[in-house]
């Protein structure tokens, strides 16, 4: 079970709490039924999702239901959705989830004023160090697992896919935030994280990289409804290696990329003229771009966005979130026939592997050593970058992410179908597990040792069978304490249900007031 809201929205979003399912399979029917509490008293959307795959995707058909689902549910305990279901060969394994909508849609405007310049410019400080998978194999190790921390640090769903080549295995770190209208539907921000040998890779790529950090950190606080992946890809500099792999093995067969936005470079910043250079060529292609450029003496002042024409959509939904919610930022658009064979210097980085897949992408760049005599050198360092520039383009890239996967003011709460306790297939939990303080009254501490990285599924029941609390867990170290609120609940035994995958232990808890 997972009980979620946003939590930095203009208004509080309603909150969901599943109290029971009833599984009639003669009648091929599922009955849900929920409370709702909504702080400011709103009626709001309802409706009903079903995961077949253990609450991974939410994509199972959920066209047939009735109830208190749809407009104008009015907050209230009780509440009922009656589904009929079809074609599902065991609707024991299914999960559904109970979303509701309040129609106060989060600003846009919120989450770019979070953007933290200072929080940006430690983190530049801490990661812009060597990182090669040979020549400086530490500082490559310490900013992966730099990703695998933050992005665990922010609630998302966190894996990896393991990259190998040149006799080395360097993994894309991947983030999730599942949309709840659409998980399908997904765009990605991305940024290399590997290096040069011999330099700090201050501006290439650690500028990308923290971008991606900093937008996971806020947009991971607000639901959408179409999901987002945030990505570090791994070996960039050998040949896009990292991003290819991702394209040709690691999009799940459900997920249908609509749109990625790849930072590469954003940091370097020059008012000074004559500091902006042009490749050959690209008058020709890009006339317009470059009359703008030369009318204001080639100063290297602007953002470059780079889209191939089948990422004309995307372009414009980059510009106008740029336009709108960062005024101040000056950026220029190149849109480059083709897959962008004609103009070679703008493929040069992970977008390119999802051009040649058919998928719109987007690079976000200063425009690299045609501005910045830095790069590849061991004078990238942060004290080159301006952090004014690159936290603009942060706040870019991020307002165009959250405008394209539409943020809603929703809560929900998911619970599978299947009964508690132990099935015919017994297996053995994997991890330890330990409660206390034990009675407890307001809040229960759990530790999870040995399972760090593993998602685990905690959901508290009463002696009665009533499901009364939860959460949905992804420890990040191997001994990890999470708090469980226990607001509101009466006195008396409770027993709470730990399910990692096909594996489940259960664990007495004693309330008292």
């Amino acid at each position: 079970m997972t009980l979620c809201t946003a939590i930095l929205a203009q208004n509080m979003p309603p909150n969901v709490l599943i109290t029971g399912t009833e599984v009639d399979e003669g009648a091929a029917m599922v009955t849900v039924t929920y409370d709702l509490a909504d702080s400011e008293n709103d009626p709001c959307t309802v409706s009903l999702r079903a995961s077949l795959d253990g609450g991974t995707t939410y994509q199972a058909d959920v066209a047939m239901v009735s109830g208190d689902v749809g407009t104008g549910i009015q907050p209230g305990n009780g509440h009922s959705i009656t589904w009929t279901y079809d074609g599902i060969p065991n609707i024991q394994e299914v999960t559904v989830m109970v979303v509701a909508d309040d129609g106060h849609v989060p600003s846009i405007q919120t989450l770019v004023d979070q953007v933290d310049m200072q929080r940006i410019a430690e983190r530049m400080n801490a990661l812009s160090i060597p990182r090669h998978h040979s020549s400086h194999v530490a500082g490559l190790e310490a900013v992966r697992d730099s990703l695998v921390e933050a992005f665990t640090t922010a609630g998302l769903e966190v894996g990896s896919q393991d990259v190998t080549f040149a006799g080395s295995t360097v993994p894309n770190v991947i983030g999730r935030h599942p949309g709840l209208e659409d998980d399908s539907q997904t765009y990605i921000v991305d940024a290399h994280y590997d290096g040069v040998p011999n330099t700090p890779g201050a501006d290439d790529n650690m500028s990308g990289v923290v971008a991606t950090l900093e937008a996971a950190r806020i947009m991971r606080q607000y639901r959408f409804r179409k999901s987002l992946r945030f990505i570090g890809f791994s070996f960039e500099e050998l040949g896009l290696v990292g991003s290819a792999a991702y394209v040709l093995n690691g999009i799940p067969a459900w997920e249908e990329i609509q749109g990625v936005l790849n930072l590469e470079m954003i940091g370097y910043y020059s008012d000074a003229p004559n500091s902006q250079l042009v490749p050959a060529g690209f008058e020709l292609l890009f006339p317009a771009a470059v009359a703008a450029i030369a009318a204001d003496e080639y100063r290297g002042n602007f953002l470059t966005v780079v889209g191939n024409a089948a990422s004309q959509p995307l372009i414009d939904a980059y510009m106008s979130a740029a336009n709108t919610y960062v005024p101040d930022l000056r950026c220029i658009a190149l849109s480059v026939p083709g897959n962008g064979q004609i103009a070679p210097d703008l493929r040069r980085s992970d977008h390119a592997r999802f051009w040649d897949a058919g998928m719109q992408a987007l690079m976000l760049t200063d425009g690299s050593e045609f501005r910045n005599a830095n790069y590849h050198q061991p004078s990238d360092r942060v004290d080159s970058l301006d952090m004014d520039f690159l936290t603009m383009n942060t706040k870019a890239t991020l307002a165009a992410a959250a405008m394209l996967a539409e943020p809603i003011n929703a809560g929900f709460d998911t619970h599978p179908l299947g009964p508690v306790g132990l099935s015919e297939h017994v297996h053995t939990f994997p991890c330890t597990a330990e409660v206390f303080p034990n009675p407890t009254r307001d809040m229960l501490q759990l530790r999870l040792g040995d399972c760090a990285g593993n998602r685990v599924v905690g959901q508290l029941f009463d002696l009665s069978g009533k499901h009364v609390a939860g959460r949905d867990m992804r420890p990040g170290t191997d001994m990890e304490l999470i708090e469980l609120p226990l607001e509101g609940l009466a006195a008396g035994t409770y027993l709470l249900v730990l399910t990692m995958g096909e594996s489940s232990t259960s664990l007495k808890v004693e309330v008292e007031r």
